[in-house]
């Protein structure tokens, strides 16, 4: 799943290729990953394509004037329109496991990767994971694929983003001045038996880091994931917290892992899974101590770790 690192580098290569662009039409192929409204929709949907002409309908018309992001979540401004009709207006995106989003200029023959591997063809878009298409006044387009279709695209009144229950529910971003060593601390007062791996990846503690940064800012830290958080103290806290931005924002520079399915938005890949210290490297050496890469099950998850450098 793309964590923060990959959805901010997304982010910015939105707003570098879609801001002050129009859209003149949405091509909407899967209609149960559509949805209008603040609330949260079930995959399955009896009017799903009602939804997806209205959504359409909505879109159609409006620039694009903003690109942000909440935790892992997109959120793509929309101006409003004249004449009463709806408006302003937020898209949310959330890639969930596989989502990707792909621009095109006008007339290239965009060709990306399905997957991150080697034996992996590129495949001409759209191709049959693409399930939404927005069409742009340039004659420009913006692909969304998803192989696993567990992303979405929520269509939102500005004025109903406060209602919408994961943008309110999540912690804070790791460079809010509310993420603090006795924030961390105080929050792991209240579950003391939970694994440092699980807390981390908790976005209700703090927003937009999974398996696999927590992982590697684990690694920095020089704790093991299957610590509990009772078993830590201050020290142990405050290398924790001074890892987190050394690992994003290394993570950033290298443009995000592309590991799975995540492609930036011109369809290249992030650089920062070469230097992974421990996600992804189970059975493999240490690149510090040369010690083999071990891995536990801790809800339903893997965490890697290093038995030496980590305790």
């Amino acid at each position: 799943m793309p964590e923060l690192p990959e959805v901010e580098t997304i982010r910015r290569g939105l707003e570098k290729t879609i801001i002050g662009k129009k859209i003149v039409d949405v091509e909407v192929r899967l209609p149960k990953i559509i949805s209008i409204g603040p609330a949260v929709v079930s995959n399955i949907r009896k009017n799903s394509a009602v939804t997806a002409k209205k959504f359409r309908t909505l879109a159609v018309g409006h620039k694009i004037i903003g690109v942000s992001r909440r935790a892992k979540m997109l959120m793509i401004d929309l101006s409003g329109l004249p004449a009463g009709r709806q408006g302003p207006l937020t898209i949310l995106v959330h890639l969930k496991m596989t989502g990707q989003m792909i621009f095109a200029k006008k007339g290239e023959k965009k060709a990306v990767k399905i997957f991150n591997a080697l034996n992996s063809r590129r495949e001409t878009l759209p191709h049959q994971y693409t399930h939404v298409i927005f069409k742009f006044s340039d004659g420009s387009h913006l692909y969304y694929n998803d192989i696993r279709q567990f992303g979405y695209l929520r269509l939102v009144r500005d004025q109903d983003l406060e209602h919408v229950r994961e943008l309110a529910e999540y912690g804070p971003e790791p460079d809010d001045k509310k993420f603090t060593v006795q924030y961390f601390m105080d929050k792991a007062m209240t579950r003391p038996k939970l694994s440092i791996k699980q807390f981390l990846m908790d976005p209700k503690i703090v927003a937009g880091i999974g398996n696999i940064y927590s992982d590697e800012i684990l690694y920095w830290a020089k704790i093991r994931p299957a610590r509990v958080l009772r078993s830590l103290d201050l020290a142990d806290f405050s290398a924790i917290y001074r890892a987190v931005p050394k690992v994003l924002k290394g993570a950033l520079k290298a443009g995000g892992s592309s590991v799975g399915d995540f492609f930036r938005v011109d369809g290249s890949e992030g650089h920062y899974g070469r230097v992974h210290m421990v996600y992804g490297r189970y059975g493999e050496n240490c690149r510090v101590c040369g010690e083999e890469i071990m891995r536990v099950k801790l809800g339903g998850r893997t965490g890697s770790y290093c038995p030496h450098c980590q305790k």
